[in-house]
């Protein structure tokens, strides 16, 4: 059967692969309502202050960016609020010009001000902003109205990865007015935005509702009525949704395994495309630096020693997945380092005989007796069966794990305050697909996701340099030097694999293609239903 479904491993700018399901001749068609699925509650709806993909993705239709990853061609950066803009010649200013006649879903216009207030505050350093925030705020130096419609933005410096960040599905603007009146984006009442569809309810549990936004600023779309998100929580109910055609789209997090793809396949037959697909999310293990027995180094590099990732991938992803990467080629291409390189450094090499009796001697050294600790996991997909394959290999060194789990938001409320001593498993996605996202969300000082308080200053300076790097030959130097560096050292976030995983399509669903990251492409705004 599975020589039958799509298969893909590569980037769209590789293959030019889509997956749309479009007939020959078939023209779009406008009404219907898509439904698909979101894989928690998200606690609050702040799509500059969270970090969750549950917060991005019940939002991601009710605002526009200046620029965004096009929904025909996903690798491929356009316009959207700003119709145009241009660069300086040293690469540090970026004018932007905006559309005019744009209306905010409340009818009030669209102007720079809307745009200078968005990036104020997400540059603010009093302001936490674990995406946006963290891409922006090392690149840029302030936000400048030249007139109602035209903002400049100058840079620190040069960066290669200014653009694809302002294109980010986490940038997104914000209105000025509803920003001042509510004072954060956290409540349903606070989604007021430029996006192709409004947001119509939230029933927290059950559905996020969005409907067509009559003012679009492209009177042709969106060509869907709405788009229903059912609250479906653990891969179970996921799956029982999809074989019972509640849902006709399975994009998102968490992924299919082979064995629930076979069998959604098995009932559902020709109504629906399956296709497996890299998911641009690396999935690690987080020790806290900051409490016993991991703000000891020796501990954090017997932890990674222990832990097999080619094991972890085979029994928890069914194969399907990239172990020990820090960038995986099939996203960042060159910027990776070889797997065969990879594959050979302590911690991955295999078999694990030596590495295995070396974190052994590091735990009998600290702990004669071995050691219990509490091991923290949200309950999210397969999240909680991972941690305890990694519960289960640290037992072979004398680390006695005890799952501690949590909500999906309350875990990442524990993790955000560091209350924990390990997070035995959380996916964590490239916010655009460039070498140096993960670095600046997982490993650099004050990273959004540095959860383990880690800092070293190799790291961020490498990561630096590897912003201010044009150069595409010396970028790679960097970043390889960058992984090189971190696959020897006793980092806090042990990478275990980038994820993949199969996901589907009723064949009803036109002109959907997937991304290159999770964030992107989920307006749905060009999607139509056939009949």
């Amino acid at each position: 059967m599975w020589r039958k479904i799509s298969v893909v491993l590569v980037l769209f700018a590789l293959l030019g692969f889509t997956v749309t399901g479009v007939r020959a001749g078939e023209k779009p068609r406008y009404g219907g309502t898509l439904t698909w699925f979101v894989y928690a509650d998200p606690s609050r709806l702040d799509i500059h202050g969270e970090s969750p993909l549950a917060v991005q993705q019940v939002v991601a239709g009710i605002y526009s960016g200046l620029l965004q990853y096009n929904p025909d061609d996903p690798a491929q950066i356009i316009p959207d609020l700003a119709e145009k803009y241009e660069a300086s010649a040293d690469g540090t200013v970026y004018t932007f010009h905006l559309r005019k006649g744009v209306k905010w879903h409340d009818g009030k216009p669209f102007t720079a001000a809307d745009v200078k207030a968005t990036f104020d505050r997400v540059l603010n350093p009093n302001f936490r902003s674990p995406r946006c925030g963290a891409m922006l705020k090392p690149l840029v130096k302030q936000v400048e109205i030249i007139d109602d419609y035209t903002v400049k933005m100058q840079l620190k410096f040069a960066a290669a990865p200014f653009i694809p960040s302002i294109a980010s599905a986490w940038c997104r603007i914000a209105a000025k007015h509803i920003l001042e009146r509510d004072g954060d984006l956290r409540r349903p009442k606070s989604q007021i935005g430029t996006g192709p569809f409004k947001f119509k309810r939230y029933e927290r549990g059950s559905v996020i509702e969005w409907v067509r936004n009559e003012d679009y600023y492209n009177p042709e779309l969106p060509y869907l009525d709405g788009v229903k998100q059912y609250v479906l929580v653990g891969r179970s109910t996921q799956l029982a949704a999809a074989k019972a055609g509640k849902i006709m789209l399975w994009d998102t997090c968490p992924p299919m395994s082979r064995t629930q793809a076979e069998e959604l396949k098995a009932a559902r037959g020709d109504e629906i495309e399956i296709y497996q697909w890299p998911i641009n999310t690396v999935f690690a293990v987080h020790m806290n630096t900051r409490k016993p027995p991991f703000d000891n180094k020796e501990m954090r590099r017997a932890v990674n020693l222990a832990i097999d990732r080619q094991a972890l991938v085979e029994k928890a992803f069914e194969g399907a997945g990239v172990p020990c990467a820090i960038l995986d080629p099939k996203l960042v291409g060159e910027y990776a380092l070889p797997l065969e390189e990879v594959n050979q450094m302590p911690g991955c090499r295999q078999p694990k005989d030596q590495d295995i009796a070396e974190a052994k001697r590091i735990v009998e050294k600290h702990y004669p007796g071995g050691l219990d600790i509490e091991v923290a996991v949200r309950s999210v997909g397969n999240y909680i069966d991972r941690a305890q394959l990694v519960v289960s290999q640290l037992r072979k060194i004398g680390i006695r794990g005890k799952l501690k789990t949590y909500e999906s938001a309350a875990g990442y409320s524990v993790y955000g305050k560091g209350n924990f001593t390990m997070i035995g498993a959380q996916d964590t996605a490239m916010v655009f697909p460039d070498p140096s996202s993960p670095f600046s969300i997982l490993f650099t000082t004050g990273a959004g996701r540095n959860w383990g308080r880690w800092s070293d200053p190799k790291v961020d300076e490498l990561a630096t340099k590897g912003l201010r790097e044009l150069d595409p030959a010396k970028r790679k130097t960097i970043y390889h030097e960058l992984q090189r560096y971190l696959l020897t050292q006793d980092t806090p976030a042990v990478i275990v694999s980038w994820v993949e995983g199969w996901f589907f399509r009723d064949k009803r669903v036109q002109n959907y293609k997937p991304a290159l990251t999770i964030y992107d492409n989920n307006t749905f705004m060009k999607v139509w239903l056939s009949k």
